[in-house]
């Protein structure tokens, strides 16, 4: 199984990429990682720190409350084979160190923008290691680092329910 979490905070980058991404049921994510193998933390890209293993309760206190009194916080599970799972997760792992694309966020602005090489953002990271694993099989229609994590989450939607 492949584990992707997906959220929003308070602050004003999760308040500005939620703006830039739209409505999203059951809220629009800026940010996603996902849930190591052993389930005991998260991996994922942030502008501090880059590519990292994170532990669960890293963010507890900036998730966004929702309407209903929960926070913004949705796993989303991803059936898969076993292959999949690993090749998924070799792939995440050979990136732990890696720096954050903080340009590529600017490309969300301005779609001309340019984004460093070896550098990444949450979603593009996800997206890229769903498609190492061969659960996404073919290329996308855009490139990784245009993709954020209402797109993921949407793109999710078509292969499997995510309560909203």
């Amino acid at each position: 199984m492949i584990r992707l979490r997906f959220v929003t905070s308070t602050d004003l980058s999760s308040r500005l990429i939620r703006y830039q991404g739209g409505v999203s049921m059951p809220f629009t994510p800026s940010h996603a990682e996902c849930v190591s193998q052993d389930g005991k933390s998260y991996i994922g890209a942030h502008l501090d720190g880059g590519v990292m293993a994170r532990p669960l309760d890293y963010d507890a206190g900036s998730l966004m409350t929702l309407p209903d009194g929960s926070k913004s916080e949705r796993i989303v599970e991803l059936p898969c084979s076993d292959a999949e799972e690993a090749a998924f997760y070799a792939f995440v792992h050979s990136k732990i160190g890696e720096p954050y694309d903080w340009k590529a966020i600017l490309g969300f602005v301005d779609p001309g923008h340019q984004h460093d090489l070896d550098h990444i953002i949450c979603s593009a990271f996800m997206s890229a290691a769903l498609r190492a694993s061969g659960y996404f099989q073919w290329p996308m229609t855009v490139p990784y680092h245009h993709i954020s994590p209402r797109d993921l989450m949407l793109i999710l939607s078509t292969h499997v329910e995510i309560p909203h």
